[in-house]
């Protein structure tokens, strides 16, 4: 073998995880084992658009019969292959997750010099290539019951070519060009279904992610959209008109996956609800009962009952169960708990290496719809609750630590003061609800009704709307302002982009969102309190708050509804105010005006403002 031929790779590369070996008598490392950090299954990466198939399926079938020196693998790839396909395969195959190569430092005395030393099928690869092989007769009859199932009464053109590949067992294009069969049966089951839950599900006027159903097939969550090319092929749409109804995904592009198991979130709010002082002994009993039910949940998403992870856990909570009921202090007891409590810590950080409990749990992620000076709000696909919400999420901490230094926590205590207050303190029809909460690692998120449209795109599409309809949204933001103040909490960043609107049988509900500038006077938190980033949206903040917005006070939002008010009414933004009147023109002033002049509380400016709507009702 020429020497050149030395795989190579960078053991810093971010998709590479990287394990080495020392002993006492040597300064550096003798040996590292490097695998890729994500795997994605094994036929995503063979049918990537690379053009080296052939050579990769070669070289997983010599890996297939166990580990191989390195020299005389390489040897035996070359007689059939370029050494250039062949650095190029065993890269792809390393970063994902599809092969391992253990390097040898040639010099562990002096230095780092890595020589490839053994090549050899990474375990996650091992065990799909080593599966027993399905029983085809079985699986046909399971896809046909699958398969009519979905389109038994489907009217679709594209009904009948389905019906055909499943009694001839393959699928040919327009053409008579083959594109699957029985030799290829995981593609070819999985276009079948993918097609005629595409059929199903546009003939009902619903959406699904592909990656959801790529999951529930093969729990693979890449697998299907491999095929995404043959699929739309077979079927005779375009890709676009796919993407309609089987809905793409960007998991790949964020910064951490959104996954919460929600059962063991329970079991650990449980927890932290034993922990309140002053509990009687009958909700003790009656919230372990509750826990007794989240452990057989858990068990059942496991499923298996082999699993060390969760046998050392049921351990824990056996032992926590018997010694919490048997306890007779309260320090022992809390002790107990604060136990237990870590226990379920280290188990959550364990389930997310379950790969089909990962993909049971995980946010699909179809697309980005707003970002901010410390989040982005993301349109995502829950999978628990089979529906389509909004996830906002904060930036990572290293963003914050980088652009804005040690006022970097800053931003970090918004975001869990917001979570806060719309869990905890605010609960109003014209307020956002939260769905579901990640605060114990970052990334932080947290999940909240898909609106319709922002009040800013409401207006921008509904130009002609009469002045009645935007009286009545605009009544609805009072009323969730009146209750804030009621409460003594000031929003600060009441703007057309953080109203959203929710249609539902032609009536708009509308509610306030974005609660990150929200101020509560009692705040002993300088963060929270008195932070002076991120003023609010210029058009329609008090002046005196963007000066400082430690200064904002109830008459900062009572300024914000002046401009809302005009911007509803006109259209335009506020300060056209003193070239284009609107109706109740007056109203809009005086809450625009310094403060002094201005409404001095939301109750006042909702007087005024009936009376002048009812008085040119009269007219």
């Amino acid at each position: 073998m020429a020497v050149d031929h030395i795989f190579t790779t960078d053991e810093h590369h971010t998709g590479l995880e990287v394990n080495k070996i020392y002993r006492n008598e040597y300064r550096f490392p003798i040996e590292m084992l490097v695998s890729g950090r994500k795997y994605s299954g094994v036929e995503a990466t063979l049918n990537k658009q690379h053009g080296k198939k052939v050579l990769m399926e070669f070289i997983l079938k010599l890996l297939s019969y166990g580990p191989k020196q390195y020299k005389p693998f390489i040897n035996q790839v070359l007689q059939r292959f370029t050494w250039l396909d062949l650095n190029d395969s065993l890269e792809i195959l390393l970063l994902d997750g599809v092969i391992q190569i253990t390097f040898k430092n040639l010099k562990p005395r002096k230095t780092v010099e890595w020589l490839p030393k053994i090549v050899q099928l990474d375990p996650r690869a091992m065990e799909f290539l080593m599966q027993e092989k399905p029983d085809i007769n079985l699986e046909l009859t399971k896809l046909e019951k699958s398969v009519t199932n979905l389109i038994i009464d489907v009217e679709s053109p594209i009904k009948k070519y389905v019906l055909r590949w499943i009694e001839e067992t393959e699928i040919k294009d327009q053409s008579g060009s083959l594109i699957a069969d029985l030799t290829t049966f995981r593609k070819y089951k999985s276009i079948v279904l993918a097609i005629a839950h595409y059929i199903h599900l546009k003939e009902h006027g619903k959406k699904l992610p592909l990656r959801y159903l790529s999951n529930k097939i093969w729990d693979q969550p890449r697998l299907l959209s491999t095929y995404k090319n043959e699929i739309a092929l077979s079927a005779g749409i375009t890709l676009d008109e796919l993407d309609s109804v089987l809905l793409p995904d960007i998991n790949n592009i964020l910064h951490a996956s959104l996954i919460l198991i929600s059962p063991v979130e329970e079991l650990q709010k449980l927890v932290v609800k034993l922990l309140e002082p002053e509990i009687r002994q009958d909700t003790v009993l009656f919230t372990i009962n509750e826990m007794n039910y989240y452990i057989q949940r858990i068990i059942e998403i496991v499923g298996d009952s082999e699993n060390k992870v969760l046998n050392d856990f049921l351990l824990d909570y056996y032992a926590f169960n018997n010694n919490l009921i048997k306890s007779d202090s309260k320090e022992s007891q809390l002790s107990i708990l604060n136990n237990f409590k870590n226990s379920i810590n280290a188990f959550k950080k364990q389930m997310l290496k379950i790969e089909h409990v990962k993909h049971q749990f995980e946010m699909i992620v179809l697309d980005e719809i707003g970002s901010g000076s410390f989040a982005r709000v993301y349109k995502i696909f829950d999978p628990e609750l089979n529906e389509i919400v909004a996830c906002k999420v904060l930036f990572p901490r290293s963003y914050f630590k980088q652009v804005y230094g040690n006022d970097g926590d800053e931003y970090i205590l918004r975001f869990k003061r917001e979570v806060r207050l719309l869990t905890k303190e605010l609960q109003h029809r014209n307020i956002i609800n939260v769905k579901k909460i990640q605060l114990d690692g970052s990334p932080f998120w947290f999940t909240m009704p898909l609106a319709s449209f922002s009040l800013e795109r409401w207006i921008k599409d509904n130009y002609d709307a009469s002045e009645d309809q935007r009286i009545k949204i605009f009544n609805q933001i009072l009323s969730g302002v009146k209750y804030l103040h009621e409460k003594d909490k000031y929003h600060r960043d009441l703007a057309p982009n953080n109203i959203l609107l929710y249609e539902k049988n032609n009536v708009l509900e509308v509610k306030i969102a974005d609660f990150g500038l929200a101020k509560d006077p009692k705040s002993v938190s300088f963060f929270t309190g008195l932070s002076k980033k991120g003023y609010g949206q210029e058009d329609f903040t008090d002046p005196q708050q963007l000066n400082n917005l430690a200064d904002s006070t109830n008459l900062s939002d009572i300024y914000s509804l002046g401009a809302l008010l005009y911007y509803l009414l006109s259209s335009k933004l506020p300060k056209k105010r003193f070239y284009v009147s609107v109706l109740c023109q007056s109203i809009v002033m005086k809450a625009m005006d310094t403060r002094d002049k201005r409404y001095q509380t939301v109750y006042d400016f909702e007087q005024d403002l009936i009376e002048c709507v009812n008085w040119n009702k009269k007219d």
